[in-house]
């Protein structure tokens, strides 16, 4: 039992946990992906032999691999997965998650002090796209690769 939205590993099990109605119920997951599309965003995947999340698709693929070095604050955008684990809107069509080499969880106390949260979509690695710019970062040169979001509660808009 979990108070926790999302993807969380447990030795040899992967679970998802999901809102549904005043309970968060968790069902076993199996990946069936072996990389980042369009069809599968907000989607467990293999790669190398390695875990990663489908953050988003748009062109090119965005994903991080799931691990301590990329262990941060990161955005995923809305998909029929993300709506239905998530509660992605189109609305509210990203959702601040919080990644480590464990999990992938909502994260619905995110705040940096601040009105907007700003994401570098690009980032200098692919472990640094869609996620969330924190105090002293630097800044992209390119600035319309910086997305600016209002968020409440983990579930974010465009500003």
């Amino acid at each position: 039992e979990t108070a926790d939205i999302g993807y969380i590993i447990n030795e040899n099990n992967i679970y998802t946990c999901k809102q549904s109605s005043n309970n968060i119920i968790c069902k076993k997951y199996t990946i069936t992906e072996t990389a980042c599309t369009s069809n599968n965003i907000g989607k467990l995947f293999i790669k190398n032999e390695k875990i990663s999340i489908c953050l988003n698709y748009s062109d090119k693929e965005y994903s991080v691999e799931l691990g301590d070095a990329n262990k941060g604050n990161y955005v995923l955008y809305k998909s029929s997965t993300t709506n239905e684990i998530f509660g992605t809107t189109d609305d509210k069509p990203y959702a601040i998650v919080t990644i480590n080499e464990n999990s992938v969880l909502l994260n619905t106390k995110y705040s940096n002090g601040l009105k907007y949260v700003y994401i570098n979509k690009e980032g200098s690695t692919p472990s640094s796209m869609y996620r969330i710019m924190n105090k002293g970062d630097n800044c992209p040169k390119n600035l319309e690769i910086i997305l600016e979001l209002e968020c409440e509660n983990g579930k974010c808009s465009e500003h």
